[in-house]
């Protein structure tokens, strides 16, 4: 396991990393049971959270596995109104930006800089790279390259944290970069598949990224 030594970056993922979006899937699940399709098929929110679980597992897009696995022909939206950022975000980031430079790069839909101002943290980013406005997504490699390169930064000065062991750990590491993997949501519920998906370092929560980077005794830069 590598030290995070001579490291200049850290990247974050959005959902499930920095964006508790609990109560969203739970909203979007509920609302899905309630078409007609579902209540056809006696599905229930549960049962639609759980096949969402499992597509996730099986490292397949979450929700589009599901519509398509039952042949929905309506898809509940994803409500952004129910997401909130975990309670010791902002705090987190303020302490690592006193030390890093700091970015994201997520699969987020047009938006995600306003987004982040609206969260009041948009001012610990340097660098903010989404998949909407680069026209790809991760596990695509390219997504990383970008935020690298915008950053000036080369992989093995980067670290990467994210909530999924398929779009966050794997690429990054498969950079160079180093690999926080916070085990929440959905992507927590991953298993390596190999020593490829393994992350450098695990965490439960996000607060734990703190206990990796800013051990005892570190000074800001």
């Amino acid at each position: 396991m590598p030290d995070m030594v001579n490291l200049k970056y850290i990247f974050f993922d959005m959902g499930y990393t920095l964006a508790d979006e609990s109560l969203a899937w739970e909203k979007r699940c509920a609302e899905q049971a309630q078409t007609a399709q579902a209540r056809a098929l006696g599905l229930t929110a549960e049962d639609i959270y759980n096949e969402i679980a499992a597509a996730s597992r099986a490292y397949l897009p979450q929700f589009r596995t599901v519509v398509e696995k039952f042949h929905f022909s309506e898809a509940a939206p994803y409500r952004r109104e129910f997401e909130a950022l975990y309670e010791d975000a902002a705090y987190i980031l303020e302490r690592l930006s006193a030390r890093y430079r700091l970015g994201v790069i997520a699969n987020q839909s047009a938006g995600l800089s306003e987004r982040l101002e609206e969260y009041g943290i948009r001012q610990y980013f340097d660098v903010v790279v989404s998949s909407w406005e680069h026209r790809c997504m991760k596990p695509d490699r390219r997504l990383f390259e970008i935020a690298l390169e915008e950053a000036g930064c080369r992989a093995p000065q980067a670290v990467m944290v994210g909530d999924r062991l398929d779009n966050d750990i794997f690429p990054a590491k498969a950079l160079g970069m180093k690999t926080i993997w916070v085990r929440q949501g959905f992507g927590g519920m991953q298993e390596p598949r190999s020593a490829e998906y393994e992350a450098d370092y695990v965490t439960e929560t996000l607060r734990g990224v703190l206990e990796v980077l800013l051990p005892a005794g570190a000074e800001a830069k």
